[in-house]
């Protein structure tokens, strides 16, 4: 169903996107899509920055900052952070095809369709999302954040001119029990020259389920022009949950150029999750890295995740290791791909 309506929506786009990048890569650049007056300052956060640009950090924060923003932007671009593509003024969609090899648990072949279609006709603050994966959570068990839907509607709230550090959004999913309606807040804001730091708090009220809610910490340093170090946190909680279900990493992000000028990307992690009841155990410890790349043409990606887990499937039984690797296959989608080429360092 989801897969339909996408295409349906964004039909005709993915002829005007077999552009190829023409510049060398020499610093991270952010563009985006232009849009009318009443979207700028969603923009603000996926412009181009320089040292005489103001405004992007209230208080009128250095250069150095506004880098290290722009590499937690291209790094959360360029590997599929759906939470970022949801807050774009443009829309955005990542199709992907997901094949996973586990030594103990069950080989699965998965597709998803992340991202959002804006709905100006409707209003400009309105959004059709998808929700694709979370690509610093990696909890691997199958089971998925019910604070989350597979598709809903998204209002954007409040006034325009604080979007740079605070959003509202007013969501509704769609679900087996009916629809799901939930609030969505997120704060940004550097915190030091090299140090971005980034919150999300969801809740959503099933009417099968109960409620649930989420909150994401994400701690960015930018340590050189193509490197990013990242703590991750979240937590979940609700009626139906184990207590309170969380997971954490610790990942170090690097950007690179192949031979054949095509982009790709290192992403080396290191983490745990676990729950908090009936008993309070971590149930896996993981080390692992992807590897992705463009693929014949800019929206186009591939990439292999090779990772080794400790896993303990109750609590005060034995922990076994297992090998597990994860194909992925990316289709991206632009609302103007003549003008929203995927973020790229040149």
């Amino acid at each position: 169903m989801a897969l339909l309506i996408a295409c349906a929506l964004c039909s005709g786009v993915v002829s005007a996107q077999d552009s190829d990048l023409d510049d060398d890569i020499s610093s991270v650049e952010v563009t985006s899509a232009p849009e009318s007056d009443s979207t700028d300052s969603d923009n603000a956060a996926d412009t181009e920055i320089g040292p005489g640009d103001e405004g992007w950090i209230d208080g009128g924060h250095d250069y150095a900052s506004r880098k290290a923003n722009e590499m937690t932007q291209w790094v959360d671009n360029f590997f599929g952070n759906d939470e970022r593509d949801l807050e774009q003024a443009e829309s955005r969609l990542r199709l992907r095809t997901i094949y996973n090899w586990d030594e103990r648990l069950d080989n699965e072949v998965k597709f998803r369709l992340g991202g959002k279609v804006s709905l100006p006709q409707i209003s400009k603050r309105l959004d059709l999302v998808f929700r694709g994966e979370d690509m610093d959570d990696f909890s691997d068990d199958g089971v998925e954040d019910p604070s989350e839907d597979r598709i809903g509607l998204q209002l954007q709230v409040g006034p325009r001119d604080e979007i740079r550090k605070h959003r509202f959004d007013i969501t509704v999913g769609f679900g087996g029990s009916g629809p799901k309606p939930g609030v969505k807040y997120r704060y940004q804001d550097a915190w030091a020259r090299d140090v971005n730091f980034r919150f999300t708090q969801r809740f959503t009220y099933d009417l099968g389920d109960g409620g649930y809610g989420s909150s994401r910490f994400v701690v960015d340093k930018a340590l050189r022009e193509r490197e990013l170090l990242r703590a991750y946190t979240r937590f979940l909680y609700g009626e139906k949950t184990d207590g309170t279900e969380w997971s954490t990493s610790l990942s170090y992000a690097r950007g690179w150029q192949g031979d054949s000028g095509r982009v790709g990307a290192t992403w080396l992690y290191v983490g745990a999750d676990g729950q908090t009841e009936p008993y309070d155990f971590v149930k896996n410890y993981k080390v692992g890295a992807r590897f992705r790349r463009q693929a014949i043409r800019d929206f186009l990606f591939w990439e292999i995740e090779p990772s080794y887990n400790w896993r303990v499937d109750e609590p005060y039984l034995d922990r076994d290791g297992a090998w597990r690797v994860e194909f992925r296959v990316e289709f991206l989608l632009f609302d103007n791909p003549a003008e929203t080429i995927e973020k790229q360092m040149r």
